[in-house]
């Protein structure tokens, strides 16, 4: 059965996100020798981890795969505490591109499309609809400035602008599954025959 709306169905059953694959930030490099990686509780099944530093290169090694990566550092302009910053980044693994964190997926790569393809959960909530995430944020905004304020008066007139769409939007959604069970009514199909 094809996922829509309504049921209950996830529409791409394969998605990989983030916050389901171990995930390795550069801030997690030894500034040398080795460490061994533990993982969050959510992630029971990763493998164990072992880093290893020499120079501008480091050794990965996960579940008897040995993967050697490449490090980029620059220093960074802003003086923190007396000392100018460096900027650490790995080199993904798989097709070479400057990268804050790297993510285990049966090997190392980035989360970009033409490596792993990963994407964060946040990217997929509310897509039928996106005004309504529009609509939260700018109530939260709302919630931060004064009420008798220009700005509050702006945030107001948009949070009614996309409340129409909402209202928009749903009434769409209405006429399209009225439709759809008429045209179903007259072909004589069931919603477990439909496919």
């Amino acid at each position: 059965m094809v996922a829509a709306i309504g049921s209950g169905l996830n529409p791409r059953p394969g998605r990989r996100l983030v916050g389901d694959h171990p995930r390795l930030p550069a801030r997690a490099i030894p500034k040398f020798g080795s460490v061994t990686l533990a993982w969050p509780e959510n992630l029971a099944s990763a493998p164990a981890t072992r880093l290893s530093r020499s120079g501008e290169q480091i050794t990965i090694e996960t579940g008897g795969a040995v993967v050697e990566v490449a490090l980029v550092t620059w220093p960074m302009p802003t003086v923190r505490w007396g000392q100018r910053g460096i900027r650490t980044r790995f080199v993904c693994p798989k097709w070479g591109a400057s990268r804050d964190a790297l993510h285990w997926i049966g090997e190392w790569g980035c989360r970009g499309r033409d490596c792993l393809d990963l994407a964060f959960a946040s990217r997929h909530r509310q897509r039928y609809c996106p005004a309504i995430a529009r609509r939260a944020r700018l109530r939260r905004k709302l919630a931060r400035v004064p009420r008798r304020s220009l700005k509050a008066r702006w945030l107001r007139a948009q949070i009614r602008g996309e409340e129409r769409a909402m209202l928009a939007h749903l009434e769409r959604v209405n006429r399209d599954l009225a439709k759809r069970s008429q045209r179903d009514a007259r072909h004589g199909r069931t919603n477990s025959e439909r496919t």
